[in-house]
């Protein structure tokens, strides 16, 4: 039998696991999706409270270094119940409660559990083999336009791809979040060739079905900029030796991951499959469909058929932004409450405007709870942003380990990219890759300031003796 410890570590590895997976595996009730993540989730806080019955305390101490962070979920929490007294469709608001509840919990059981290196390392092992199941199905359901029943395009034979998703953005959205842990790791510490080979494999891979999801905010936004932050922190992170002696074999590796990929999308996303590569084309045309009033339309304008150059998405989701923050106004900037952007659109929007969700987590965030609630999330990311560079950058943080120097840069990557890839899934209350790398980031800092305090205090302690 195993000690409860290891039970509740065993517990959190599969909750994240089906978490990752999302709706893909679970069972069907009246009304509602009973899987396995959420199963998996209760067991893990019966488990919890059951412990802390019986030992009438929980070991929780390192959590004191993202104090700010639990007691701002706790607030948010709080604001979103006291929201239900003014939103339009209680039902809705719930929903949307009960979710941000389970998410920031899972969010900080990251920090919680994954509070020593082997734990944290355990802990990125198991997502990563989720991850790269994801992008394997992925690559399959490319060629064989073999959908799961998570997906919209279930029982069809649309050249789209979605994995374990209901969509494609989804998809890109969680690739774009994973891309930075797995492309650094080829890198950042030591491991065995085949490690470091299958890394390279699921690199490319994944850089394939972000290209096949033909999510353009992911593929030609958030990626590159991705890229850009990580090439101004190459000097920053790794050692300038190093760096001048494998930068030609590094070079090497970058370029052969853009050929390889160039000549998979080149072989298997054309002719009949040529949809996300079309979209993908129209990038620019973003810009255009930008351009015009920014005012909400009355119900006679909304969006006439054809309206846009890549289709009416992008005009749509301007729309639904002008929405949004109309009702904000309207609010006296509280916010609509928890869910409830939804519940004004439907009784609001104009013609050829097909969608509810405002398609934007910033804009969610903001027009949902209000000016307070967004401010102090705001602050607190970049906060989040500032420590993870600390902990990252060599010269701030010369003692810390290689692996946590690697969970500092890819979680800051991760986080960076977020700010144009959390525009593109429909809503991100559920959407658990980002409150996966939120609570990686959150782990990341706890166990580098743990590392960073004791380099200090060793230090002080020679010092002293000589």
């Amino acid at each position: 039998m195993l000690p409860r410890q290891q039970w509740l570590e065993k517990l959190f590895y599969a909750m994240i696991a089906f978490a990752l997976l999302g709706p893909t595996l679970g069972v069907k009730v009246p009304g509602f999706k009973l899987t396995f993540f959420r199963v998996a989730f209760f067991a893990l806080a019966v488990a919890l409270i059951l412990r802390w019955v019986n030992d009438k305390s929980i070991e929780a101490s390192h959590m004191y270094r993202i104090r700010w962070y639990w007691a701002f979920f706790a607030f948010w929490v709080a604001y979103a119940a006291i929201s239900l007294t003014w939103v339009i469709d209680l039902g809705k608001g719930i929903k949307y409660l009960t979710f941000l509840l389970m998410m920031t919990l899972l969010c900080l059981s990251f920090p919680f559990f994954a509070n020593t290196e082997k734990q944290f390392w355990q802990t990125m092992r198991t997502l990563f083999w989720v991850f790269f199941g994801i992008v394997a199905f992925g690559f399959f359901e490319s060629i064989t336009f073999f959908h799961l029943p998570s997906s919209r395009y279930w029982l069809s034979d649309a050249p789209n791809i979605t994995s374990v998703f209901e969509n494609q953005n989804d998809l890109a959205t969680a690739i774009t979040l994973a891309l930075p842990f797995i492309g650094t790791a080829l890198y950042m510490f030591k491991a065995s060739r085949q490690t470091k080979v299958l890394a390279y494999i699921t690199v490319v891979v994944a850089l394939y079905c972000l290209l096949a999801t033909g999510s353009r905010s992911n593929t030609m936004m958030a990626l590159p900029l991705i890229l850009l932050a990580w090439a101004v922190s190459l000097p920053f992170t790794v050692d300038r030796e190093k760096l001048k002696k494998n930068f030609l074999r590094g070079l090497g590796v970058f370029l052969s991951i853009v050929l390889i990929v160039g000549l998979l999308n080149v072989t298997l996303l054309s002719g009949g499959k040529n949809s996300a590569r079309a979209k993908l084309a129209s990038t620019f045309g973003i810009f255009l469909d930008l351009k015009g009033d920014w005012k909400v339309p009355t119900d006679q304008e909304g969006i006439e058929a054809g309206e846009g150059t890549g289709g009416t998405s992008i005009t749509v989701r301007k729309n639904l932004l002008l929405y949004g923050l109309h009702y904000l106004q309207e609010s006296n900037y509280m916010g609509v409450g928890a869910g409830n952007v939804e519940a004004h659109n439907e009784a609001n929007l104009g013609k050829g405007i097909n969608k509810v969700n405002i398609h934007n987590w910033w804009a969610e965030v903001l027009v949902n709870f209000g000016v307070l609630i967004f401010v102090m999330y705001m602050v607190l990311y970049f906060g989040l942003l500032r420590r993870l560079w600390r902990l990252a950058s060599i010269k701030r943080s010369p003692h810390l380990s290689p692996l946590i120097r690697w969970g500092a840069l890819s979680s800051l990557l991760s986080l960076i990219g977020f700010f144009i890839g959390g525009v593109a899934p429909s809503s991100c209350i559920h959407f658990t890759p980002m409150w996966i790398s939120y609570g990686v980031a959150l782990a990341v800092v706890v166990l580098g300031e743990q590392q960073r305090k004791k380099a200090e205090q060793e230090t002080e302690a020679t010092t002293v003796n000589s």
